[in-house]
């Protein structure tokens, strides 16, 4: 910024080369130009700052419904983060301990042999089932 003895010394200099006729013009149009400067640039501010809502409120609109999508997907994602850990704990490693992983012959004959164990398991429930009376047997006198 200008201090004002700078001010003072080009307001003289201004007077003596332009005159006391044309000065006062000069000050006018500038004053004038500034005013039209100042408008304009309101003016884009404002426009800028109503584009700019413009986008926010397109941006809230968007964000509601998935925000409305993302809650029950989360709520899903935590129960099957739950089944995961069941099944973890369920099934236990009958083949033999590889150094470096399992072969595909491995995964598929322990995997045949754990359906097969699971069949065992139903069908001694289901022959439990059958051996055991539906009804208690009314006593005989």
């Amino acid at each position: 910024m200008l201090q004002t003895g700078e001010i003072i010394i080009i307001a003289i200099l201004a007077l003596v080369v332009l005159g006391p006729k044309r000065l006062p013009e000069l000050a006018r149009k500038v004053g004038g130009w500034t005013a039209e400067l100042r408008k304009a640039a309101r003016e884009i501010t404002s426009g800028l700052e109503a584009e700019v809502s413009d986008f926010k409120e397109v941006g809230r609109d968007l964000k509601a419904p998935l925000d409305e999508v993302k809650k029950p997907l989360s709520e899903i994602r935590d129960e099957m983060k739950g089944f995961g850990k069941e099944a973890r704990g369920a099934y236990e490693w009958k083949g033999p301990k590889p150094v470096s992983g399992p072969t595909p012959e491995d995964a598929m004959r322990d995997y045949e042999e754990m359906n097969r164990l699971a069949e065992e398991a139903d069908g001694a429930e289901t022959k439990a089932d059958e051996d055991t009376p539906s009804h208690p047997e009314e006593p005989q006198e």
